[in-house]
């Protein structure tokens, strides 16, 4: 699986915004986002914005994970998994941050062993994933 870098705007990511499955698109707000997907017979199958130091989280020197979607018919395929491995490579001494707001995102992130901080924004809550151990691979 090749992690390639999109635009929010890109043609590819159509299909997401018609996938009935998914709670909402891409939000309003992608200021000093970076975004990555996966594509999968060159169909984007899982997308994901994220950025340095987000202005919701209070502590500095992290990466957030501001939107990490899958298309429903490819979902349980370990894409979405890849994406945030990606992100924790490029990454490894900086913890991750991002926020929890249904019961799909909370199964999804618990194989991480996440730490919570507490309210994020909205009804969400907001986890860290500490960095990768030096001396452990990735989950």
């Amino acid at each position: 699986m090749e992690v390639i870098s999109i635009t929010p705007s890109s043609p590819l990511c159509r299909e997401f915004e018609n996938d009935e499955m998914l709670n909402y698109a891409w939000i309003s707000d992608l200021t000093g986002c970076s975004f990555n997907g996966i594509l999968s017979n060159g169909e984007l199958a899982a997308r994901m914005a994220w950025q340095l130091d987000p202005s919701w989280c209070n502590e500095k020197g992290v990466v957030g994970i501001v939107s990490l979607e899958t298309l429903h018919r490819f979902r349980r395929m370990g894409f979405a998994q890849v994406l945030v491995d990606y992100v924790r490579e490029r990454f490894p001494d900086s913890p991750v941050v991002f926020e929890v707001n249904t019961p799909w995102a909370y199964h999804f992130w618990q194989r991480y062993n996440p730490v919570s901080l507490g309210r994020g924004r909205g009804h969400s809550t907001l986890f860290k994933l500490i960095p990768f151990d030096k001396n452990r691979e990735a989950i």
